[in-house]
């Protein structure tokens, strides 16, 4: 087989397609019963080796586009993670703000409710310093 123009170089056809009629020579004299000479295995080797190569290009290539297809798949799958993850973090931050907010609140309500309690017992007062301490 001789290879696609869009395969290997142009003076890789010319060779594989100088060869050819050569090759098809060999082949009638072994099919005819004939041997084969130095010549003829030297030009056998290097049809096959050309043909080998070219199909090798060949395959090359589809790796190249296929690796470049999956490259940018991957690029685009990190692009929408990143863009998730900001979303989740501005999300996370703004519940966190939403809690810290909440959280003052109740520290001024146990702060009022031990100021209208001054004279509460001490056990009492035990209970709000520790829920204070858990709140901070």
């Amino acid at each position: 087989m001789v290879a696609n123009s869009d395969y290997g170089t142009k003076m890789d056809d010319v060779i594989l397609e100088s060869l050819k009629p050569q090759v098809e020579g060999i082949k009638k004299n072994l099919a005819s019963g004939g041997g084969l000479s130095h010549e003829d295995i030297i030009t056998l080797t290097l049809y096959t080796q050309g043909n080998h190569i070219n199909h090798i290009d060949m395959r090359m290539d589809s790796i190249c586009e296929e690796f470049s297809a999956l490259r940018e798949d991957v690029n685009s799958k990190l692009s929408e993670f990143d863009n998730k993850l900001l979303r989740l973090e501005a999300s996370v931050d703004s519940k966190i703000s939403g809690l810290e907010v909440k959280i003052e609140r109740v520290r001024g309500d146990f702060a009022k409710m031990t100021a209208m309690f001054g004279g509460m017992s001490a056990a009492a007062v035990a209970v709000s310093t520790v829920i204070t301490s858990i709140l901070r």
